[in-house]
């Protein structure tokens, strides 16, 4: 079976091409097709052509591929409406399953995953800039992020470890919070940050024990890798989370600009003729 998928939660879009033997478990999925893009402007025209030159790359055609993936978020509110929308479009279209995993966990995955073998308690954060002066933040011990993909939505199932939060957050409330979890003495674990977050507001990470930080073991650690989102997805679909295209929606995880200006009678109400 082969899976495509890709995010687009950032201004470094990303997507990956797996396949593997449907009904062999234990067998690991290979990886046929990685690509990383900077969406910047015209984001859907970009998005649309690293589609193509992945599908290309994996000798594949759009009705080859078995199950769609896609990073939901938090992020970028323009980035996730374009990557969910060509999401549902194309898994609608050629009448294939969805799944839509945590763009920050696919952020976190690769360091968790080193983390968790390194020995010793060790918290993994990562932290995307949310503009307005807050984080997009996901943290928890290396080994329970490692084992995270999505959440539970409503009364649907999620492939989550309990203790990994995912929110909003101010830096000064999220460094009370990363300080509270990695403790202090003799029981204080060992953190490492990955994600944007860490250079947008490097103040924050200055106020937790720097004799417990670890630097980032991987290269272009704040970027969220084509394998890893095509990895979490591959991962979903396996514990029954793929869903029918048009149920799968953004997690902005707050309200946008225009949502809040509605509410405030700012904007007019399409639903009431256009009216205020």
């Amino acid at each position: 079976m082969k899976i495509l998928a890709w995010d687009t939660s950032s201004k470094s879009g990303a997507i990956g091409a797996i396949e593997w033997e449907h009904g062999r478990p234990g067998v690991a999925p290979r990886l046929r097709a990685e690509w990383s893009h900077d969406i910047g402007a015209m984001q859907s025209e970009r998005l649309l052509w690293g589609i193509d030159q992945a599908l290309s790359a994996a000798r594949w055609n759009l009705h080859d591929v078995d199950v769609f993936g896609v990073g939901v978020g938090p992020g970028s509110f323009t980035g996730l409406r374009i990557g969910i929308t060509t999401a549902r479009t194309l898994a609608h279209t050629t009448g294939k399953p969805l799944v839509g995993v945590s763009s920050l966990a696919a952020l976190a995955r690769p360091v968790a995953l080193a983390m968790s073998v390194r020995g010793g308690k060790s918290m993994v954060v990562a932290a995307t800039d949310a503009c307005k002066g807050e984080l997009f933040a996901l943290w928890g011990s290396a080994c329970s992020v490692a084992d995270c993909a999505a959440m539970k939505e409503g009364d649907r199932p999620g492939l989550w470890k309990s203790g990994v939060e995912e929110r909003v957050t101010g830096p000064d409330e999220l460094a009370v919070l990363l300080k509270k979890k990695i403790g202090t003495g003799k029981n204080t674990m060992k953190w490492v940050v990955v994600g944007e977050g860490r250079t947008r507001y490097p103040d924050l990470w200055k106020r937790l024990p720097a004799k417990a930080f670890v630097d980032s073991p991987f290269p272009f650690a704040d970027q969220v890798q084509g394998r890893y989102i095509a990895l979490l997805a591959w991962e979903a679909f396996q514990s029954g989370l793929a869903r029918d295209a048009l149920e799968v929606h953004p997690r902005y995880l707050r309200q946008s600009d225009a949502e809040i200006k509605l509410k405030a009678g700012l904007l007019p109400d399409w639903r009431a003729g256009g009216r205020a």
